[in-house]
Formats: C-alpha cells, sequence, structure tokens
C-alpha cells in the first residue's frame, strides 16, 4: 500500500525507504521534504506500522500543499489525519 511515487498538486513525489544508519540514527519512522519532493519511511518489518508512517508523512505533504501549510506543524492532528487516511485505504470496498 506504499506507493514508489505520486502526484500532488501537479508535482511527482517519490517515495523511498529510509537507510537503516539514518532511521536509527534520529530514531526516525519517516520524513518528508517539500524542497525534495521526497517522504522516506523506514523499514521496521513491521508492514502496518511502515504503512500508518507513509500515511503520516502523507498528511505532512498535504498539508504543507495546502492554503493553511502551518498544520503540518500539529504533529497530533498530522498523525491523526494520517491514521484517518491509512484507515480508508484499508477499508475501502469496490468502484462506482
Amino acid at each position: 500500500m506504499i506507493p514508489k511515487s505520486f502526484k500532488l498538486v501537479n508535482r511527482t513525489l517519490s517515495v523511498e525507504r529510509m537507510k537503516d544508519d539514518v532511521a536509527s540514527a534520529g530514531s526516525m519512522h519517516g520524513d518528508f521534504n517539500i524542497k525534495r519532493g521526497r517522504i522516506r519511511v523506514a523499514n521496521t518489518g513491521f508492514q502496518e506500522y511502515d504503512e500508518h508512517t507513509f500515511f503520516h508523512e502523507l498528511a505532512h505533504a498535504i498539508l504543507e500543499s495546502s492554503p493553511k501549510p502551518k498544520l503540518s506543524k500539529d504533529e497530533k492532528f498530522v498523525d491523526a489525519l494520517g491514521g484517518l487516511l491509512h484507515q480508508f485505504m484499508q477499508t475501502k470496498k469496490g468502484d462506482l
């Protein structure tokens, strides 16, 4: 469920696995860099956790690209939004 790339506001963003040494050195599970157009996600070995991290970082990307980029600084809000996006993707059924 973690894509290699996607478009957001007509810009292609890449998604990469974070190098293990970077993840452990900073105790990070993911990050988003708007200038590089990149989301990085650590490989924890737990797919569900890695997916949640991706959607958390996707929420940062969405908010940074929105008219209210300051919302991206609210980690509790970002994590809740990311969790909701993840749940949506896991539970959606069929297409119309």
